[in-house]
This record gives structure tokens, sequence and C-alpha cells, in this order.
């Protein structure tokens, strides 16, 4: 038997499949909006659309979508929200979801946008008002959305970050988003030292995603989640840091724990009490003692209360 002659229309290469793949989660994606959204979509319609065939988007909605609610007429279909609204949503759930559709507003409007049309379903009534200080992330939202994925699948990336010195290009591994005073940043560890820093995410610029691999530190959410501060050191191993709080504000450190390391070591008859934390960097105490002055004095160690000491003073002379 003779061999066939290759044919380029039968064979397909990575990139072809990838990209054949994107238009196919593309075109999902696009259906699952707009059902979401409350709209009746027609088959015809997502033909042209999508461009693709018409047993194709019946085979998505067929196979892709069959774990959702579609109700189907003819050559139109919705979701059936008769049946999705017989989730039996507690009290407490209700609640959590409400008050999250308030927190997304402080976001921004693109990302309350696509929030709320999910959480508004739950409930017409929100009584949930809160404010937080936190950048809109819909200001970067494009370079998040790269962030994210390059952080699920731990790949290596390239960008450029802007400082006030000039505009750097970066190589580093993608470790986590993380909030901290109110502001959005990258944690990534620098391959070019070997160090993990903290970039401002509205500074970066230009995200590329590499083919290149790496395995995340361990500890590192950990590490996170029991830092005050942006200025917390992953690499440094935390000191304990004792504090005395009167007892006029006592009750807000009992409330909310400066941090998941507090304990209370004491209490006197007047509502004072003694506290203790780590901390791997004094930046991450130093502006909160400050903020709470004249009702916080530092107790242990001694260089850290010198040197809040000497910040008053040379403020005190300056003015």
């Amino acid at each position: 038997m003779k061999n066939q002659p290759f044919n380029k229309q039968t064979h397909t290469n990575k990139e072809s499949r990838v990209k054949k793949y994107k238009k196919v989660n593309q075109c999902i994606a696009k259906i699952l909006s707009r059902l979401y959204a409350g709209e009746t979509l027609s088959i015809k319609s997502l033909v042209e659309e999508c461009q693709v065939s018409k047993r194709t988007i019946q085979r998505y909605v067929n196979e892709r979508l069959a774990y959702f609610p579609i109700k189907k007429d003819g050559d139109l279909f919705s979701l059936d929200w008769v049946k999705e609204k017989k989730i039996d949503w507690s009290e407490e759930e209700v609640a959590v979801l409400e008050m999250l559709d308030n927190l997304s507003k402080n976001q921004g409007s693109a990302f309350y946008e696509k929030a709320h049309k999910i959480l508004k379903k739950i409930n017409s009534f929100n009584p949930y008002y809160t404010r937080l200080d936190i950048e809109k992330i819909d200001d970067f939202l494009p370079v998040v959305i790269e962030l994210e994925k390059a952080i699920k699948e731990n790949r290596i990336i390239h960008f450029t970050y802007t400082m006030q010195h000039g505009t750097f290009k970066i190589k580093a591994k993608p470790l986590k988003i993380a909030n901290f005073q109110g502001f959005w940043y990258l944690v990534a560890e620098d391959m070019k030292d070997g160090v993990i820093k903290k970039y401002l995410l509205r500074q970066i610029a230009q995200v590329k995603i590499s083919d290149e691999k790496f395995t995340p530190p361990k500890n590192l959410h950990e590490k996170i989640s029991k830092a005050l501060s942006i200025w917390f050191d992953p690499d440094i191993e935390p000191f304990e840091v004792r504090l005395f709080i009167d007892g006029k504000v006592a009750k807000y450190f009992k409330y909310k724990p400066l941090a998941p390391s507090q304990i209370i070591l004491g209490e006197d008859q007047d509502g004072s009490i003694e506290i203790a934390l780590k901390i791997t960097h004094e930046m991450e105490i130093i502006p909160i003692i400050k903020q709470w002055l004249p009702h916080i004095r530092v107790l242990e160690p001694k260089w850290l209360d010198e040197m809040i000491k000497e910040d008053i003073k040379a403020y005190l002379n300056e003015f």
C-alpha cells in the first residue's frame, strides 16, 4: 500500500489546536454569560456570532452545558430560572452573598457589573452598607487576568514595572495576588536575585507568560496570612513584639486582633491589656503604633521603642 500524501488540512499542530480550543471556550463563555444575564438565545444567531456550524452549537448546548438548567423551545433556549431558584439557600448563605455583593462595589464598576449580575438573583433587597478603602481592581483587570493564569499554572512571567526613577523589565515567579492597606500587589520571586518582592499591580504592564514552569514555596501562603502589611519579609524569621494597650482602646484590639499571631498576655483592672505578636519587619507595626498614640506603648523590643521615640522627636523638632 502506498503511503498517503501529507495533507495539511487533515493535520494540526499545537498552535492550531490551542487556537481552536480558545475559540470554543470563548464561544461557550459568551453563551453562559448571556444566559445568566437572562437572555433567550437562538441557535441560528449563535451560528453567525461564533462562526461555527449549527450542529456544533447544538453539541455545545447538549453536551458542554448539560449540567445547566436549560429550557428549550425549538430553535430558542434559555436558563430555566424556576429550576435555578429552587436552590435551598439558608438565611446565613443569603446574608453572606448579599455582603459579597456590597463588597464587590469597592472593586470598580466593571468588576461589580459582572459580580452583581449573578448575586442579584439571590435577593432584590440588600440591607448591607460597607466602605472599604480599596483600589478599584478593574483599573488593571487585564493584568490581573494574565497574572492569575500564570499563578495557577506556575509559569514564569516577563513584565515591565514602572517606578519613579524609570521602567524596568522583570522576569519573575508569580506567587500571589494580595491586598495590603487597600493596595493590590503581586507577590513574586525576582529571577534576577531570587528575592521575593511585592509589585504594585497598577505599575505592572506588558505581562507575558512563558512556557517555563516552577515549583512554588510550600509555606508562602501561611507567611502571607500572618503578615500585618506589605512590609512583611517571607525570608526573615519572625520576631516577637510586646505592646501595652490603654484600657480606653483595648476593646478594639480584642475585637479585631492586629494579626493572627496576636495573643493577650494579661489584663489589668482598668481594662488595659498587654499583647504579643510576631512580625518580620519593623515597618509592619510602626505605622499602626503611631496611629494609636498615645494609647499604645512598645514594651519589647527596646530598640523598636527607641526608634519610634526618635521619629516623634524629629517630627516635633521639624514642626
